[in-house]
């Protein structure tokens, strides 16, 4: 386990850190046993591999009692997020869904397989055609439909043409729900088999991405907590946020039936075809909410 550090030099990186999230564990030696089971349950979350975020252990038995109350920490183990120094979550550590909860705002390491990087092992996709065939596509279309349908297909048809096994290619859109406040992540243009129709926000690969706006590339779905199985053969995942002028427009979401089935090229080189497109696209019909319906149970691994 990491070593504690002060609460008073962690306040300062909390204020200084802008560009990372921080996440400080707040636990004491009486707690030892429950935070060392804690941190066994997050361990894929929160390893050394975290180099996208700052991670701190703090004693709060050195902090007054007074203080450890006003900073909102719950029974020890308990877990703070800070993003832009402000507070946004705070988590039972103990809870068996802390991972599921943290995730969220953390998301996964985009950088990280966690495993062996498959660029060298598996046939790349030939991305500079890639970009050439989206732009020639795109290129005085400003609907989305049609602009999100073509490219779905042009990645899938490159991705098969390098003989990569993408089982699943396609597209959720942020929307809104009539008569709420709510958001859903709900199902665009693809291809593969069908999918689920409505996704939360902060649910699974997909909310994990909108929620962070942060690649998630999950060489092992199982691996990822409370993933959402909409096809039961997928193994490894990628999901690249869709931006523009940092609004959340949706999600790019790739599935592969075999573990670490995407690499660091395929998010770069996916992430400069969402760039190329999405600024040229007209998403205002986005703006007009759906239906508020009775959200599908989703099958979880």
């Amino acid at each position: 386990m990491a070593s504690y550090s002060e609460w008073e030099s962690v306040r300062d990186t909390i204020a200084s850190e802008a560009s990372k999230t921080v996440v400080v564990l707040f636990d004491a030696p009486w707690a030892a046993a429950k935070t060392k089971i804690a941190l066994s349950n997050l361990e894929l979350l929160l390893g050394a591999h975290r180099t996208d975020l700052v991670y701190v252990r703090v004693d709060a038995s050195h902090i007054d009692d007074d203080d450890v109350i006003d900073l909102g920490v719950g029974e020890l183990p308990f877990i703070q997020v800070y993003t832009q120094g402000t507070l946004v979550a705070g988590l039972d550590a103990t809870d068996a869904l802390v991972a599921r909860n943290l995730v969220r705002y953390i998301g996964w390491h985009a950088g990280d397989n966690n495993a062996v990087d498959n660029g060298t092992v598996v046939p790349a996709v030939d991305y500079a055609k890639l970009t050439s065939v989206v732009d020639a596509i795109t290129k005085g279309e400003t609907d989305f439909i049609a602009n999100c349908a073509n490219v779905s297909a042009a990645i899938w048809d490159a991705f098969h043409e390098a003989k990569r096994p993408v089982n699943w290619a396609g597209f959720y859109l942020n929307r809104p729900v009539e008569n709420s406040d709510t958001r859903l992540l709900v199902l665009g243009p693809f291809h593969g088999k069908p999918a689920c129709k409505r996704i939360q926000l902060h649910s699974g690969v997909c909310g994990a991405a909108a929620s962070t706006r942060l690649i998630q590339r999950i060489p092992n779905v199982h691996d990822f907590p409370g993933h959402i199985a909409c096809d039961s053969a997928s193994a490894s995942e990628l999901v690249v946020p869709v931006l523009v002028q940092g609004d959340l427009i949706g999600v790019l979401d790739l599935d592969c039936p075999e573990l670490n089935g995407f690499h660091q090229a395929d998010a770069d080189g996916l992430q400069a075809i969402v760039d190329l497109f999405a600024n040229r696209t007209h998403w205002d019909s986005l703006t007009l909410p759906v239906r508020n319906l009775p959200l599908e149970p989703h099958p979880e691994h």
